[in-house]
């Protein structure tokens, strides 16, 4: 498949350049972007425990510790990037652009997700646009996440789904990152080859091809993360129409990599749709994944991470559905996100603690997890690209995990004794955003 990819692209690519390109003005960069600012008030709790259980029901003594935290907190929060973006048109017809973003603040979901230091700079590629459709070459989203189709709304930066995008989560900073994502991202804006075929009847199918999971390094450095997974190639398609004044937008996607160390073969696949009429839109999307990768053995949410698929399976689900609302300036919506996930995978890294021998050993742990969050406002378009709004979101988590220690993982005997964890979340976070775009 991957051959199938990159012998069809290239031959795409070949014929653009077929005909001679006579003379054309060169690129000339314009500044594109937004600038994103938010106050929010939180109101939060979180909640959790642990204890030991020497037979799998008998709690030891001293091992039981529940904790509780209540926040009320006022933040201010911003996300900004300038986008550097210029095309040429040659003699032939090919249309060349290049595209560039500049983050200005640290984009801490970079490291996280993936497998590089916190960005600056991304998304930096070239395209080729012509008859034969488009291809694009470089730091690039793949074709599931630029043809992504979910539930609708008129705010810019928070949102109850896709955070990585959105990025302004009022809970964040009291420890209730909203992980509710129905956005295919299996591959990130890594290097890679991306085709999409001219518009046809509102149809348009795209294919992406990412060999290693790698960016903002210098030629071939750092590219190869065979830990990580590798070979990476979308598939995604989205239609567009309309039927007596109302209008219909559809899309899907399915993406695949390759496996190594401690990850099984990642898989994703993508459906979502809107429906608009009369300045209402009502729409929704869902996804199911087997892909979660972090640094670290638990993240942020508490729910596994790269780790996860080392002896067993992870699988999360995620959906939402909203209703949106405008006229002339004015944007109302309403939506709601759900995310499913439960995974089993054992270590042999010595990670189960056992107090009654003041031992740790190896085993197997098994997950389950749940969120939802619900988010609707207003917003206002005051001017030429600026949009100010003001919302009410909520945020709830649920987590549950068991520990089964084992004399020798993998291939050995689980032993009596058994380690139980929970965290729950509960908040509701009042905001206010303004949004410009230029």
């Amino acid at each position: 498949m991957n051959k199938f990819l990159m012998g069809t692209t290239a031959l795409v690519a070949a014929s653009a350049f077929a005909a001679p390109a006579m003379s054309a003005e060169r690129i000339q960069l314009t500044l594109r972007g937004f600038s994103t600012q938010g106050i929010t008030y939180v109101d939060a709790d979180r909640d959790g425990g642990y204890r030991y259980t020497d037979d799998g029901t008998t709690v030891q003594s001293g091992t039981f510790r529940p904790r509780s935290d209540d926040y009320n907190e006022i933040n201010f929060g911003s996300s900004s990037e300038v986008h550097f973006i210029g095309s040429t048109t040659l003699d032939n017809g090919l249309e060349v652009t290049f595209h560039a973003e500049l983050e200005l603040e640290d984009d801490n979901d970079a490291a996280l997700y993936y497998y590089e230091a916190t960005d600056t700079i991304d998304e930096v590629y070239v395209q080729f646009d012509g008859g034969f459709g488009r291809v694009q070459f470089g730091q690039q989203d793949g074709v599931m996440d630029q043809t992504a189709v979910i539930a609708p709304s008129t705010f810019r930066g928070h949102s109850h789904n896709d955070m990585e995008d959105r990025r302004m989560d009022p809970f964040l900073p009291v420890g209730g990152r909203n992980y509710i994502n129905t956005v295919g991202d299996l591959s990130g804006d890594h290097i890679k080859i991306i085709y999409f075929t001219p518009e046809m009847n509102g149809l348009q199918l795209g294919f992406s091809y990412t060999p290693n999971p790698c960016k903002n390094d210098t030629g071939y450095s750092q590219c190869v993360y065979d830990e990580y997974g590798r070979n990476y190639w979308e598939v995604a398609g989205t239609w567009q129409g309309s039927y007596n004044n109302v209008m219909f937008e559809f899309s899907g996607g399915y993406g695949q990599g390759e496996g190594w160390y401690y990850y099984d073969d990642p898989q994703e696949w993508t459906v979502g749709g809107n429906v608009g009429f009369g300045g209402f839109t009502i729409g929704g999307s869902y996804k199911d994944t087997n892909a979660r990768r972090t640094w670290s053995g638990l993240d942020g949410a508490g729910l596994p991470s790269w780790r996860a698929n080392e002896a067993g399976a992870y699988d999360e689900n995620s959906w939402d559905v909203g209703i949106s609302y405008e006229s002339g300036p004015w944007g109302f919506n309403l939506a709601y996100g759900r995310m499913d996930a439960e995974s089993r995978w054992g270590t042999s890294s010595n990670i189960i603690y056992d107090p009654s021998t003041d031992v740790s050993t190896d085993g197997i742990y098994h997950y389950e997890a749940e969120a939802e969050s619900w988010i609707g406002g207003i917003t206002y378009r005051y001017g030429p690209g600026m949009q100010f709004g003001v919302g009410v979101q909520t945020y709830e988590r649920e987590l549950a995990r068991t520990g089964i220690p084992y004399d020798v993982w993998p291939g050995g005997s689980p032993t009596d004794g058994r380690t139980h964890s929970w965290e729950g979340f509960d908040g509701l976070a009042v905001f206010l955003e303004n949004s410009i775009k230029f």
